[in-house]
């Protein structure tokens, strides 16, 4: 007896017996497949879904039929004179893959789809056999055929009724694929003539679909929708968040639009709550600079600053530093926009500029509930900065971002916002700069003697007689590409710091001149980004192109 589809799920521990009864009896008032039901709950995504069809039904996936076959040029399966055209196949959802002298292989997305199994048999005079595909999947495949135009020319997405239920999967589908990738953002780009989804993956651009342009319009509208903004407004940029369920996972998502000349562009960033909160985690530094650091967070007052680019991993290095300290004797406040992790035992507070609700009128209000750490999420301004140093002043341990290039130039970026230089020599008692390198994939990586020999070009030994004992035995790689990395040679990515703990050494800094701050860094012999990022190399932990595609 064949098993059902939510049997099959509930056993591939995809989705748990009390959401499948929950499907179940919403399908009793419901014209929908159980399946459907399901996505649409969001306790699992159409791959899950498809592996279990795939399994119920003894029906190939698409990608286990192209590792035995390969695929012909669909205009030698397309049959014009029997009526089959390629706009035909592509407004009924399949795709010919192979065919024989009686037998033909279709790619489709619904294989109960009576009417057109029965279609292509009638016109081929050949038995159709069904290989499952995924809507992405059939997008692909139709990428290279020439697809004629409808009748009408009307565009089937200048609204979001005609083509809903396709655009909800489609804009679901990214996201859990993003999800499945790890992927930090996702761009929807529109261009003269070209709508292409990017992915962001360990800091790297990546196009992952392009469908039609004719979609361009209901996919925006989607995404607005879910985030609750202005359909309607395509001239001005809009600043959204939206929170979907997708595979049994509640996902916070950040949105921004942005109009082009050619239409609306929109970024989403993707803010995941995994591996933030455990109070055990540390950050990934040699031990020199973790002894520094410990040094600066165990400090009962001043300001510690994180410097670095958008997308450097600043957040996620404050949030390991507040694992560390957050405990029952501390009360931890942090002033965020967006609050990007949540971590029990914190008071987390969201700005809302729209409502007057700003970093100012927040940390002054906070002040009074008598905090011992403060989380400023970033220093954007002079009235933030000035309450800030006021909180550190007054016995609080403030720590807070500023976008910099390294850490020396903070200072210079402090008095830029007209802070003056005896608060700034008073108050900040350390600044870390980091970028973020990806890391070799372990599957994958092989020796690569010729780094080494750059690397010594550069002024390893240099660096490693200045600091000793960090790496044990030199061993360059590089990134070569297989099947566990998705064939870009790395996985992950780690962090890279360049930290000044200044100590007790702020009188040496006098007016702040770029000379005062050279000669505090050589007394605190610290270490650049490029010369921790080179150390890294030599580790054999990521590779030296890597090392001078991010610093140079």
């Amino acid at each position: 007896m064949t098993k059902k589809i939510g049997q099959i799920l509930v056993e591939q521990l995809v989705i748990t017996t009390d959401q499948l009864d929950e499907a179940l009896t919403i399908q009793a008032d419901d014209a929908r497949l159980l399946g459907e039901i399901i996505i649409a709950l969001g306790y699992c995504s159409e791959e899950q879904l498809l592996d279990a069809l795939s399994i119920q039904l003894n029906v190939p996936r698409l990608g286990t039929f192209l590792k035995l076959q390969n695929i012909p040029s669909l205009e030698e399966l397309i049959f014009d004179d029997q009526g089959l055209s390629a706009t035909w196949w592509q407004q009924h959802a399949a795709y010919p893959l192979e065919a024989a002298h009686d037998v033909i292989w279709v790619g489709l997305t619904d294989v109960f789809d009576s009417f057109v199994i029965e279609a292509i048999e009638k016109s081929t005079q050949k038995q159709v056999i069904t290989v499952l595909c995924s809507t992405f999947e059939l997008r692909k495949l139709f990428a290279n055929v020439d697809v004629a135009p409808t009748a009408s020319g009307a565009s089937p997405a200048e609204g979001l009724d005609d083509s809903s239920a396709p655009v909800v999967k489609f804009v679901n589908d990214i996201i859990q694929r993003a999800i499945t990738a790890k992927a930090s953002d996702i761009h929807f780009e529109v261009f003269k003539g070209v709508f292409q989804v990017r992915f962001r993956i360990d800091g790297v651009m990546q196009v992952i679909d392009q469908p039609g342009l004719a979609m361009h319009a209901a996919v925006v509208s989607r995404l607005k929708l879910m985030a609750t903004l202005d359909i309607s407004e395509k001239r001005l940029p809009q600043d959204g968040r939206i929170r979907v369920r997708l595979a049994g996972k509640i996902v916070d998502i950040r949105m921004a639009t942005t109009p082009t000349v050619n239409g609306e562009n929109i970024v989403l960033r993707i803010l995941s709550n995994e591996g933030t909160t455990s109070t055990s985690k540390q950050l990934t530094m040699f031990p020199d600079q973790l002894a520094d650091l410990q040094d600066i967070i165990s400090r009962k007052n001043g300001i510690f600053l994180i410097t670095g680019p958008t997308g450097s991993g600043k957040t996620t290095s404050l949030y390991t530093i507040l694992g560390q300290l957050n405990n029952e004797e501390t009360k931890i406040i942090t002033v965020e926009d967006p609050v990007e992790f949540q971590m029990a035992g914190l008071t987390q507070i969201q700005v809302h500029s729209d409502i007057g609700l700003t970093f100012a009128k927040v940390m002054r209000s906070c002040l009074r509930q008598d905090p011992d750490v403060m989380l400023v999420g970033e220093m954007r301004d002079t009235e933030t900065a000035q309450i800030a140093i006021q909180a550190a002043l007054t016995g609080h341990l403030v720590l807070s971002t500023l976008h910099t290039n390294d850490a020396p130039s903070s200072f210079v970026r402090l008095q830029d916002m007209g802070i003056a230089d005896y608060l700034i020599k008073s108050s900040i008692i350390g600044v870390m700069a980091q970028r973020l390198l990806r890391r070799l994939c372990p599957h994958c990586k092989t020796s690569h003697p010729d780094s080494e020999r750059k690397a010594e070009t550069m002024g390893l030994t240099s660096i490693e007689a200045k600091y000793p004992n960090l790496i044990t035995q030199r061993q360059f790689y590089q990134a070569v590409g297989c099947e566990h990395c998705h064939n870009t040679g790395y996985i992950g990515r780690f962090a890279i710091f360049e930290l000044l703990n200044i100590g007790n050494d702020a009188d040496m800094l006098g007016h702040l001149t770029m000379d005062e701050i050279q000669t505090l860094v050589q007394k605190n012999n610290m270490r650049t980004l490029k010369e921790d990022a080179l150390l890294r190399a030599a580790d054999g932990e990521t590779s030296l192109d890597e090392v001078l595609r991010v610093v140079g």
